[in-house]
């Protein structure tokens, strides 16, 4: 089997494709908040060195002791949850950081969000986060992920949003809002988990330059109150590529991709939309200045439709 790390190993984390032990120049810091691993002398603290057997206790205090555009890397060990309880609870405000998580599945290290004001913020540009999950463990947190207009050159990959156990109770309003002016921003192989009729978008933004998402999943499983677009803006998104990825909203009337600018640009192909109201789904597909290849909704009418130069093909 090939490899692009070195000595052939297979396994590995990548940020945008490439093998993070070849390229980071940076310096490594290890947070650790799992009692399971506290228990084999990997305890976390703040007051730690933030080596891997003296790991830090916190992402956000790691976060502080990374050098701006250094290349440094957050490596957040299996099993770490962290809480954030309030309004930028973890700061992300150097650039060029990496937060990575480690481990698989349920292991993967979890931040939770516990008030409805609870955000955590990214405010610096080129930075990435990989392998984390997102869980809503309060009623209608109203953000998750703010992005502000610094945040150029973010990417997310193989993350995953999900609400509490107790669905119908706990849920993200928004799972992440953009500011205006925040641009190349990339999305590859997420998921988007909702089950709360208070959600409304997993990505809202204004105008944004440069928008990638890829093999991702957004899954709004109860109708929704109102209809609202799983990935959004109330501006133009230009130069953007949508691609390889599903959509679920359960209502009729769904708005998947709704971007409402008049001059978006780029191109949504290959993407499968499920909806309760096929006709609906494929009229609301909203990239006015884009353009759809592709894509196929199936709803209420047990078919697909084929998007593609503005027009709609339907058939069994």
């Amino acid at each position: 089997m090939s490899s692009n790390y070195p000595n052939g190993f297979t396994n590995g984390v990548t940020i945008r494709g490439v093998p993070l032990l070849q390229v980071h120049p940076g310096e490594v810091f290890w947070v650790n908040g799992s009692s399971v691993l506290a228990k084999n002398g990997v305890g976390g603290s703040d007051g730690n060195r933030g080596t891997y057997r003296e790991p830090f206790a916190t992402i956000d205090y790691a976060i502080g002791k990374c050098t701006a555009s250094r290349g440094d890397i957050i490596a957040v060990m299996p099993g770490h949850t962290e809480d954030i309880a309030a309004a930028a609870g973890i700061a992300l405000d150097v650039a060029g950081v990496a937060i990575v998580g480690l481990g698989a599945g349920s292991l993967r290290p979890q931040i939770t969000f516990s008030a409805t004001g609870s955000t955590f913020t990214v405010t610096a540009a080129n930075v990435s986060l990989s392998n984390l999950q997102f869980d809503a463990q309060v009623a209608e947190c109203v953000t998750g992920l703010s992005l502000s207009a610094a945040a150029d050159g973010f990417s997310m990959e193989n993350c995953t949003s999900t609400e509490n156990a107790n669905d119908g109770t706990h849920n993200f309003v928004d799972v992440i809002t953009l500011a205006t002016g925040c641009n190349d921003l990339s999305w590859k192989g997420c998921t988007f988990i909702g089950n709360d009729a208070n959600n409304d978008a997993f990505i809202t933004g204004v105008a944004h330059d440069q928008f990638y998402i890829d093999d991702c999943r957004f899954y709004a499983n109860v109708a929704q109150a109102a209809a609202a677009g799983l990935v959004d803006s109330s501006g133009n998104v230009t130069n953007a590529e949508i691609k390889n990825s599903s959509f679920r909203s359960n209502i009729d009337g769904a708005l998947w991709v709704d971007f409402n600018g008049a001059a978006n640009g780029g191109v949504i192909k290959n993407c499968v939309v499920s909806s309760i109201d096929t006709a609906g789904a494929t009229s609301t597909g909203d990239f006015t200045g884009g353009h759809f290849f592709e894509c196929y909704v199936s709803g209420d009418a047990n078919a697909f439709g084929l998007v593609g130069g503005g027009g709609v093909v339907y058939g069994n």
